[in-house]
């Protein structure tokens, strides 16, 4: 546990990430996922897993094309995405679960769900709600 007198909501919050991300993380290793695909894969799974452009997919995770891309080569090489082009503009690539991907994105989900509950137990729900405002609201002021 990280304790920083001078910057204690910095140190608040790293203890926070670093406890939930360890626990995502044991139970990713479980599934042989590696940091950072669980959340292409749940981008890929949502709106009951309609293929997405890769633009789409960078904007919804906040990172560049580039990092998406590595991903989808990596995630395609093991079977899990596959790309296709669109019926509307042959030119676009979509990516999409495989078979086996969308069974790996739904483990993956229960892994995500799993860490939720647990890290969620010992807060009411009014105390969730508030934890999830005061949050946007240091990422906005963050982020600018």
């Amino acid at each position: 546990m990280l304790v920083f007198n001078e910057f204690p909501v910095g140190a608040a919050t790293l203890n926070v990430v670093a406890a939930h991300r360890a626990k995502t993380e044991a139970g990713l290793r479980e599934l042989g996922v590696y940091p950072g695909q669980e959340m292409l894969l749940m981008a890929l799974l949502q709106d009951h897993a309609q293929p997405k452009r890769q633009t789409e997919l960078a904007a919804l995770l906040d990172v560049n094309h580039a990092t998406i891309a590595k991903s989808v080569r990596r995630l395609t090489a093991a079977g899990v995405v596959t790309t296709l082009a669109s019926a509307k503009d042959r030119r676009v690539s979509l990516v999409a679960l495989t078979p086996a991907g969308k069974d790996l994105a739904e483990r993956v989900k229960m892994v995500c769900q799993a860490v939720e509950q647990q890290s969620t137990n010992a807060l009411t729900a009014a105390e969730q709600a508030q934890y999830i405002k005061l949050a946007k609201k240091m990422t906005a002021a963050l982020k600018k």
